[in-house]
């Protein structure tokens, strides 16, 4: 093992803390942590590593990967928010040495190296890292499709392990991750070593995994495509502001890169006229993943996330291909100084990491103390607000209910001889309409109170 093999395994032990630390003190979040969380509760209590359930319905938002390892996290640990948030913490370490070991073989070790280290102070991939979501399992898998590639490409024996990890991105998120096939195309473009005899098994593999779990949704569920297409595309149509949507990906992708987005986007435009194959590759990733975002005004900041690494890697890469043949007798010396500027821009951004949300107290959600609650009663159970997955994740009940908004509706809830439980706000009660004798309060906390509707 080489020097930098070494200390980058060092330096990743020392990154650890961005991951870890205190990173199940904090409540989950309704939208997407509880959600994610109760569907991967539900495989472990069902043990179907086909289908997902969520408040007692079907759920195909997402395919199954990232649930299978939230699942199988859960059946090793136990369930709690430090074991709902170790598989993206986890994909998040596994991002940074896949993205040196991709730097390494496409550039120089010492790129490698730098555009690992730059990635783990890329703010919006260390937040998500630390919540149960999605985005970094996909940027994982992303950045070992690739890798792998790029390695099949030179030893056809690296094509099966190809096909698996394609399959788990295939079945990780809807849609986005069809966004490397471009890239992946170009990597293999007038590749002679490997003939379609080669390719048949490792297609077959892909096929049979990821294609077995997207027929058997289809055929159990007919909305299946009709809810792939609708939450994959995001709303997307050719009559959008594109000048809009593109400048809100260009803000959400500064914001979520950091300091790190100005450099990236001036060496992918600069590296273009180097007309190597290893930046085209890049190149074509990173606007096959971002042209359909200007076709839709609902992207997030969080959809950027695989295109990060992406960036980082173009940034440290052109300007080690630049040194290298326009300046190969100071390139190293040239190289330590933009090292020794990235510095300054990774110890700023790791300093606002620290204290903007992991060096933070803890803190309790009052839906998640009322759910517990809740979970000592038996009767259906009513959640009065945008909180739902948040209250069946503690209160670990199958199914909760959302209570009416319209007040005559609510009103009647009450008035009615249903038996229940539910959360609401104090203020929902203060109406002349509704009498004390109507509830009992169970458990009070902050603004909320749960409550149990007396039988008549």
């Amino acid at each position: 093992m080489k020097v930098l093999d070494i200390l980058i395994l060092l330096l990743i032990i020392a990154l650890l803390p961005l991951f870890v630390f205190k990173l199940g003190q904090t409540s989950l979040v309704s939208w997407d942590e509880a959600w994610y969380a109760e569907v991967a509760r539900n495989i472990t209590r069902s043990g179907s590593l086909i289908n997902m359930i969520w408040n007692g319905q079907p759920y195909f938002d997402h395919p199954i990967a990232g649930y299978w390892l939230m699942a199988i996290t859960y059946k090793i640990f136990g369930i709690n928010e430090f074991w709902t948030r170790f598989p993206s913490a986890l994909s998040g370490v596994f991002s940074i040495i896949l993205l040196y070991l991709l730097g390494k073989k496409l550039f120089h070790p010492l790129v490698g190296f730098a555009s690992a280290i730059a990635l783990s102070s890329a703010i919006w991939f260390v937040f998500r890292a630390r919540s149960g979501n999605l985005d970094i399992i996909l940027t994982m898998f992303f950045l070992l499709t690739f890798l792998l590639a790029v390695m099949a490409s030179e030893n056809k024996k690296y094509l099966l392990p190809l096909s698996v990890s394609l399959s788990l991105l295939f079945l990780t998120k809807t849609m986005v991750p069809l966004a490397i096939l471009p890239a992946i195309v170009l990597i293999f473009y007038k590749n002679r070593a490997i003939t379609m005899k080669d390719i048949i098994l490792p297609f077959l593999l892909s096929l049979s995994i990821t294609g077995g779990w997207f027929l058997s949704q289809i055929i159990q569920y007919p909305q299946f495509i009709q809810n792939y297409l609708g939450v994959g595309l995001r709303g997307a149509n050719f009559d959008s502001s594109y000048l809009a949507n593109l400048s809100l990906a260009k803000e959400y992708l500064h914001s979520g890169i950091g300091r790190w987005f100005w450099p990236g986007v001036l060496s992918l435009v600069l590296s273009i006229f180097l007309k190597q194959k290893r930046f085209f590759i890049l190149i074509l990733f990173f606007l096959s993943f971002l042209i359909p975002i200007i076709f839709s005004p609902k992207i997030q900041i969080w959809h950027l996330i695989p295109i990060f690494p992406i960036l980082i890697l173009i940034y440290f890469g052109f300007s080690f291909s630049f040194l290298e043949k326009y300046l190969p007798k100071w390139k190293y010396h040239i190289y330590g100084i933009i090292l020794i500027f990235s510095v300054f821009i990774y110890f700023n951004q790791i300093k606002m990491i620290w204290y903007q949300f992991i060096n933070i107290p803890a803190f309790i959600s009052d839906e998640a103390i009322l759910s517990k609650e809740a979970a000592k009663y038996p009767q259906n159970f009513y959640v009065d607000g945008e909180y739902i997955p948040a209250a069946l994740f503690y209160s670990k009940k199958d199914i909760v209910f959302k209570a009416p908004k319209r007040p005559e509706d609510f009103i009647s809830l009450l008035k009615s001889k249903d038996n229940f439980i539910m959360i609401t706000n104090k203020w929902r009660l203060d109406n002349k309409q509704i009498l004390p004798q109507d509830y009992k309060i169970l458990k009070e906390d902050r603004d909320k109170v749960l409550i149990l509707h007396k039988i008549k």
